[in-house]
Parts: C-alpha cells; sequence; structure tokens
C-alpha cells in the first residue's frame, strides 16, 4: 500500500453566466497597495498545499497557484481558461475568454512575468516543478474549449512539460464530471454536478501529489463541518464568513502530517443556491479520508453586484483581484497560513 503522506513523494521534473450590466466592471474598482512578500515556505510545506476549481472556481483557481506559486504545489482546473485572461474587463471575460475568439497566450505570459517581476505575484521560476491538471470537455457549451488549450499552453510556457496533464476526450456538460453523482452526464445546468462515471477529483489529487492510497467507498459525513473564515477573508470579498472544511479522523488530533487541498466552486454552486452539495458530492473527501488531506471549501456569497455568486476572476473586488494583494487572493493566502501555523482546524 502507498504511503498515506504522499505530498512526501519525489514528483518528476458559471458555469460563467456572468451579468454584463456595467456596474459588474466598475464595482470595487481602486488600486490597493502590494502586501510584503509571502514568507518561504519550505518544499514539504509547499508540497502539501493544492487548489482545484471549476469553471468561475476554475479561473480562481488559476489565479491562486499562479499568484501563491511560492506557496501552493499545483492546480487542477475544470472548464477554466488562463490566469489574467479577463485583464480586469468584464466584456473581456464575457467575450474572448468564454468563446475563444481572439484569445491569445502571449500577452497573458507577459504580463505574468512582468507582475512576477515587480513582486506582485509569486517569482515565475516557482512553477518550474508544479503539478498542474487540465480537463476541458469538446461538449462543453459554455467556456470553449479554446479557453482550455489556451490555458495549457500558458502553464506550457512556465511549467515543465511532464508537470501538465491536459484532458480532453471525455464528453461531458459545462460542470464537475463525477463517479457516481448529480445530474446526467451531459445534462447541463441545476448543481452543475454531473454524473459522468470520470473520477476527476481523484485524477486531480494523483496528478498533484503522486500515488494514493484508495479511496474510501463512501466520506463520512459528519467530517464534513461548516466553519468560520471570516478572519481569512475580510470585508469586500464577497465570500462568505462560513465555509465547509473536510477533516478526516487521521487529522483531527494531528495536522501536522496532513495536507491542504482548496476546493472552489463554480458559479450558482456556493451554499446560498446548492447548500454543501458541491462539498458532499465533488468527491474529494472519499480520497481525503484515506489519505490525510483536510478540504477547504470557502464559499462565494451573491449580492448586487455579483448574483451568481462567482470567484471574482474579471476584477469586481479590485483591479489586482488576480495579484497578492487581491481580496480573494490574499484570503487564499490567510487560510494557508492558518493551516501553516496549526490553527485552521475549528
Amino acid at each position: 500500500m502507498p504511503s498515506r503522506h504522499f505530498w512526501k513523494r519525489s514528483e518528476p521534473g458559471a458555469i460563467l453566466v456572468l451579468t454584463a450590466l456595467a456596474v459588474l466592471a466598475a464595482c470595487g474598482s481602486g488600486s490597493q497597495d502590494s502586501p510584503p512578500p509571502a514568507a518561504k515556505f519550505d518544499a514539504d510545506l509547499k508540497a502539501r498545499i493544492t487548489v482545484s476549481g471549476v469553471s468561475a472556481g476554475g479561473f480562481m483557481a488559476v489565479q491562486s497557484h499562479v499568484a501563491l506559486a511560492d506557496r501552493i504545489r499545483g492546480a487542477g482546473i475544470v472548464a477554466g481558461g488562463p490566469y489574467h485572461c479577463a485583464q480586469g474587463d468584464v466584456q473581456v471575460a464575457l467575450s474572448q475568454c468564454m468563446t475563444g475568439e481572439g484569445l491569445t497566450v502571449e500577452p497573458l505570459v507577459g504580463f505574468t512575468s512582468a507582475a512576477a517581476a515587480a513582486g506582485d505575484i509569486a517569482p515565475v521560476a516557482e512553477l518550474d516543478s508544479a503539478r498542474v491538471w487540465i480537463f476541458h470537455s469538446p461538449a462543453d457549451s459554455v467556456v470553449a474549449p479554446a479557453a482550455g488549450s489556451a490555458l495549457r499552453d500558458f502553464y506550457h510556457a512556465f511549467v515543465a512539460p511532464d508537470g501538465v496533464t491536459f484532458v480532453d476526450d471525455v464528453e461531458t456538460a459545462h460542470g464537475w464530471p463525477t463517479l457516481d453523482a448529480g445530474a446526467d452526464c451531459l445534462q447541463r445546468g441545476g448543481d452543475y454536478i454531473n454524473d459522468c462515471d470520470y473520477d476527476t477529483a481523484g485524477a486531480i489529487l494523483e496528478h498533484l501529489y503522486g500515488e494514493l492510497s484508495a479511496r474510501e467507498p463512501l466520506a463520512t459525513p459528519e467530517n464534513l463541518v461548516e466553519t468560520d473564515m471570516s478572519e481569512y477573508f475580510g470585508s469586500g470579498s464577497h465570500v462568505a464568513a462560513s465555509g465547509y472544511l473536510y477533516v478526516p479522523d487521521s487529522c483531527r488530533d494531528n495536522a501536522d502530517d496532513c495536507g491542504l487541498h482548496i476546493a472552489f466552486h463554480a458559479c450558482m454552486q456556493g451554499a446560498e443556491f446548492i447548500e454543501d452539495r458541491f462539498a458532499m458530492q465533488a468527491g474529494f473527501n472519499e480520497w481525503a479520508e484515506s489519505n490525510d488531506l483536510i478540504v477547504a471549501y470557502p464559499q462565494v456569497e451573491k449580492s448586487l453586484f455579483n448574483p451568481k455568486g462567482c470567484w471574482d476572476w474579471w476584477g469586481y473586488t479590485g483591479e489586482r483581484y488576480d495579484q497578492r494583494s487581491g481580496k480573494q487572493v490574499a484570503g487564499v493566502s490567510a487560510l494557508i497560513d492558518s493551516f501553516a501555523s496549526g490553527t485552521l482546524l475549528p
């Protein structure tokens, strides 16, 4: 049986239904000062921390990973697109980032390198050994497959070739594919969770961490706890004070050897829309239970300016939304700090 402490292995080298009202682009457009650079994590601690997301949450996973690459090992992205795709403009988000028309990677790569050189995001060298898993269905009718290809090409500019896996040959509706939860695989809408006989969560975690112990057939419902995340995500972040943590029995008394995976839901997939069903049905908890992994599910709350409860990947929280100082990215960093200091568990 493989080691349960899988992150210590050596590794080889929304639903984007956004409103087009002008107020989305104008909301929170003030400039923010960059915070001091994040503290340097040692290799073992960074290796234990990963992120993933679907649709708007996929874009959020990308920008969290890129901006905080010095503290996040890798990312799993479903139905997302490249870093800084929207360039702070909701109209760009609605057009080229979703249709793929006119979407070119070179300017985004250039922006990333410049932002890193300025200290607004982690150094791009931190991405060299990253682990990245990308899924984009050829049948996706919301975010064009071209966006997934652009995301692959973006990461290839920074990550070693064997660090990137790109899956584009599984036909599903726009949403999160699972082994056995949710609506029919090609049915769009509802909870945007689709029963496709496909273990997205397992594929992500095995690419990010390496060989895992076998998944538990059923997660333990009582191990999913509602917890206060207000100390991480402050005012103006649009992130709800209440989020979820899945804490396996093995991590309750001693989390020092556990990993942390942060999963970002899509638009209309937060608790205000589907309660805890994404957290319970995505498939991460079954793997977490047998592999000493804590899973965090922060929740975006809907508002006048964000009626679908989307993660900010176009700038409604401020012009530096996808940098270290962005309100949601900074909240992710604070959550990671809590995990690193041993104070994350409720």
